[in-house]
């Protein structure tokens, strides 16, 4: 029976385990069982998750072994339940459906002897009533078997609660009410059920977008074989329509590949031999040999799975608030109900009709509805921002983007291509050929990208001119004798005084290398690091949105300007080494809260330091993936703006969702505490209603992120 889902450890020698249990119905009981687990000796922390019924305990193994942790969550109330069992009880399920069977016959048998036939037959009031009972007992059993359970472990939970009501409508003589009661809870369960299992289904879905087998090329032959059974290093073949299997690198063939499925790009990217593909996109219109680079586990898109299903146990600040109050809530209008039910009878008031109306209070005490909203709602929000390409790693930083008023970018990878472009300018009349020659034969052997820029520029050249005596400069330039005569090339600081032309270049806003002699520079090649073209549009939305745009970056002024003035970034901070930088992301953390992007490993120190970190260009690293709160997949700064858009729209559906589920507790605990209302109306509205509304309204959130509108700068 038991389900030993993970297993890890830490560098303090704790170990996580994780149970799924099947008990967990109620935020309640979760609490209840979270607080009972810490107590536990040998036990450092336990969460207990409400959608998926998962218990994650951290605990010193010295002191609690696996077996003794496994009898603890037992004891303490904990069914552990086998995977595949983990759905829903579908005895209760089938109880809730004879439970209803009987409630409709029992009110045909009422309409029939006392509307249709006029009272002809005496027995349909008593038969009514049976059948009613009948219902009420068949679906309060499931119920009454738990609230036993709740009852020994002198728990508070909605199952004692709803048997309570139950028990005391029967002995009030409202069989009626009893069994409305008992079917409406097991549909308000069903649904709440539903709605956790489709936000698992959510995560899965993003697994079963790759196929569950694969065509292997196996010494000349092609075997079809399961991709667990696909090691790295085997090459697939992937045909026309197919959908990838595997991570890898194409080894033969070309063809355009959709990576929607995993980036959110629509369009297709044309792969050929040495590009990589990842498991879940399309081959569309050839066929591809792709050599395996990763095991199915390991691959992108189950990377991706397995973190937005851990996502769902980081909760955000909001989450949490809303489980504070759940916890004193319960208790509080049970005391209510006790005093609604005590008082008015001191004073003289029927005793029936305020024990009905303490009961109707009852049933309303447990929060399931305003509960499950808020982890539906970010499970959905975080599911829709994967199919995007856009990883947020859990609630808290997908409310925490919502907040944010600034957002620090860094330049080169970011805002710019990374890919320097050169330009040779004479400054003594020399040959623009010659100059472009001699400093690729110096810049040969070089792999800084400086080097690699000046050698693409000169690629056509054929013959290089052979360099004697080479030096590298570190941080300056390289040093070399061609055909005797000794040439330099690099910082403008090597050259001494620089002439005017050549401050003149250095102001444009362009990196200036020089090339030269003994006696002087005799050109300068210019180097651009393009800017990417969606970054204007992705600064002016974040701009509309209300949050500022702060360029932070280690390039030099001149240029760190000019990036700023083409995207209308108003504040530049240029020439940082990472501690400043740092400081400066701390700086806007105090100003109103910041989020940062950069590549997610030169910047790590401010990623770590800001509200939200955010890694660029992610897909296909393990590095960037594990590096910040939030990795854009597709390496496009669009997406910050669209998540930011997204963070807020989350959190208004979460607080539609509070709202609404508590303004129909209020509504039915004034209809109840004014006499016109029923056991079955406070259940139907009060639970199943609730569950309903704030269940549909957080499901929107899995529709395509939508693109940032100006009237969004005010929500926060």
């Amino acid at each position: 029976m038991v389900s030993f889902m993970n297993r890890t450890k830490n560098a303090n020698a704790k170990e996580t385990q994780e149970f799924r249990v099947g008990t967990i119905h109620c935020p309640s009981c979760a609490l209840q069982l979270q607080r009972r687990l810490e107590a536990v000796q040998g036990v450092e922390g336990a969460e207990v998750s409400l959608l998926d019924g998962v218990v994650r305990v951290v605990y010193d193994p010295k002191r609690i072994g696996t077996p003794e942790l496994e009898k603890a969550v037992v004891t303490l109330g904990g069914q552990i339940v086998h995977l595949e069992d983990h759905n829903h009880d579908h005895t209760g399920d089938r109880l809730t459906l004879i439970s209803g069977v009987f409630l409709l016959a029992g009110g045909l048998a009422y309409l029939a002897g006392n509307v249709v036939l006029g009272r002809v037959w005496d027995v349909a009031i008593p038969l009514s009533g049976l059948l009613f009972g009948i219902g009420a007992a068949t679906g309060g059993l499931p119920v009454l078997r738990r609230a036993l359970s709740e009852l020994k472990r002198r728990l508070l939970g909605i199952d004692l609660l709803v048997s309570i009501a139950i028990i005391g409508a029967l002995a009030l003589g409202e069989s009626f009410e009893a069994a409305a009661l008992a079917f409406l809870f097991g549909v308000a369960e069903w649904l709440e059920e539903k709605a956790a299992a489709r936000a698992r289904r959510s995560i899965r879905d993003l697994l079963d977008r790759a196929p569950k087998r694969v065509t292997v090329l196996r010494e000349g032959r092609e075997i079809e074989l399961p991709v667990e059974a696909v090691s790295p290093g085997e090459v697939i073949l992937v045909r026309p329509g197919e959908t990838i299997g595997l991570d890898g690198v194409v080894v033969r063939g070309r063809s355009s590949v959709s990576e929607a499925p995993v980036t959110g790009e629509s369009t297709p990217v044309t792969k050929e031999g040495g590009d990589p593909v990842y498991a879940g996109t399309l081959n569309e219109d050839g066929s591809l040999e792709v050599r395996v680079i990763r095991s199915a586990g390991e691959s992108t898109l189950a990377r991706i799975a397995a973190l937005v299903e851990e996502a769902q146990h980081r909760k955000a600040p909001v989450e949490r608030t809303v489980n504070r109050f759940a916890r004193y809530y319960t208790p509080a209008v049970v005391g209510a109900a006790v005093l609604v039910a005590v008082i008015p009878t001191a004073l003289g008031f029927p005793l029936r009709d305020w024990i009905l109306r303490a009961l109707m209070l009852l049933v309303i005490a447990c929060p399931c509805a305003l509960a499950i909203s808020t982890p539906v709602s970010m499970i959905s929000a975080l599911v829709a921002s994967a199919k995007r390409g856009i990883l947020v790693k859990g609630g808290a930083a997908l409310e925490a983007i919502a907040k944010v008023r600034f957002l620090a970018v860094d330049k080169t990878g970011t805002l710019t291509t990374g890919e320097l472009r050169a330009e040779v300018v004479p400054l003594d009349g020399t040959d623009t050929r010659e100059i472009l020659r001699v400093a690729a034969a110096l810049e040969k052997g070089s792999e800084h990208p400086i080097a690699r820029a000046i050698r693409a520029l000169a690629e056509g050249e054929d013959h290089l001119p052979e360099v004697t005596d080479f030096k590298a400069l570190p941080g300056l330039g390289v040093r070399g004798r061609i055909q005797g005569e000794e040439y330099v090339v690099g910082r403008p600081e090597l050259f001494g005084d620089m002439p005017p032309a050549v401050q003149k270049l250095i102001s444009s806003g362009r990196s200036v290398v020089l090339v030269g002699k003994e006696k002087g520079p005799i050109g300068a090649i210019l180097l651009s690091d393009e800017i990417r073209p969606e970054a204007r549009e992705a600064i002016a939305a974040t701009r509309r949105l209300g949050v500022e745009p702060v360029l932070l970056t280690g390039d030099r002024a001149p240029v760190a300007r000019a990036v700023a003035e083409a995207l209308g970034i108003k504040e530049v901070h240029a020439e940082l080494l990472p501690e400043k930088k740092l400081s400066l992301v701390e700086d806007l953390r105090r100003r109103g809260g910041v989020a940062f992007a950069g590549d997610g490993i030169n910047d790590a120190p401010a990623l770590a330091a800001a509200d939200v970190g955010i890694a660029m260009g992610a897909i296909g690293t393990d590095a960037a993936i594990e590096a910040g709160d939030v990795t854009l997949m597709r390496d496009d700064l669009r997406d910050v703006p669209r998540l930011i858009s997204l963070g807020r729209r989350t959190l208004r559906v979460i607080r539609w969702n509070i709202g609404i589920a508590l303004a129909l507790k209020l509504a039915v605990a004034g209809f109840a505490f004014a006499g016109f209302a029923s056991l079955a109306l406070a259940v139907l509205i009060g639970d199943v209603g609730g569950t309903l509304v704030v269940t549909g309204n957080a499901m929107r959130l899995q529709r395509p992120v939508f693109e940032p509108k100006n009237e969004e700068v005010s929500d926060a």
